[in-house]
């Protein structure tokens, strides 16, 4: 019959070292140097889809709208057939896919309600200035006895004028520069 092994018997076994030859050692490190690697890879194609999902919600270009819709729709679709699909991606990340999605559809919609509230808010202050503006003109003040009349006309500028005013003018260092550099060329010649 086999006899139970007592404390004392086991107790030594217990603290002896495990041995570990240096090829078994550095094996298991490169293993996991390259699962690490892959991973990386794997948590870029994660993070690159949740930027593009955040940044572009909102995006006027169609390049925005479409980066957006496609990180949308990868993000939505329930599929494990393709190797790179969201659920696979974060089954290989050990995320919860079903909590990330979630977290995402709530965010986007809490994104998209500030986004319609501004755009209302934009929409009612424009609305606001142009009524305002309607009415001014309407209700010209008359000019009253007590006010000065102003020394000075405005005048309004001329076309030229306001052309030579968007006409950005380069630094006199860049001036002088480009002149001694035709010069210096001219006198080598």
């Amino acid at each position: 019959m086999q006899e139970k092994e007592t404390l004392d018997e086991r107790l030594p076994g217990l603290f002896e070292p495990d041995t570990l030859l240096p090829v078994q050692y550095f094996e298991a490190m490169r293993k996991k140097h390259l699962l690490e690697g892959e991973k990386r890879l794997i948590l870029s194609v994660l993070e690159d889809a949740i930027e593009c999902f955040m940044k572009c919600i909102d995006a006027s270009t169609s390049k925005g709208q479409r980066l957006f819709r496609d990180a949308d729709e990868w993000i939505a679709h329930e599929d494990k057939r393709w190797v790179f699909s969201f659920d696979n991606v974060c089954d290989m990340l050990d995320i919860n896919a079903e909590y990330m999605r979630m977290g995402l559809r709530k965010w986007k919609d809490k994104r998209l309600d500030a986004i319609a509230r501004r755009r209302a808010t934009l929409a009612l202050e424009a609305e606001r200035a142009a009524a305002e503006a309607a009415i001014q003109p309407a209700a010209a003040p008359v000019a009253s006895p007590a006010a000065p009349a102003p020394a000075v006309a405005i005048q309004k500028p001329t076309k030229v004028a306001a052309k030579r005013a968007r006409v950005k003018r380069r630094p006199e260092r860049v001036r002088i520069a480009k002149r001694s550099a035709g010069k210096l060329r001219k006198a080598r010649a």
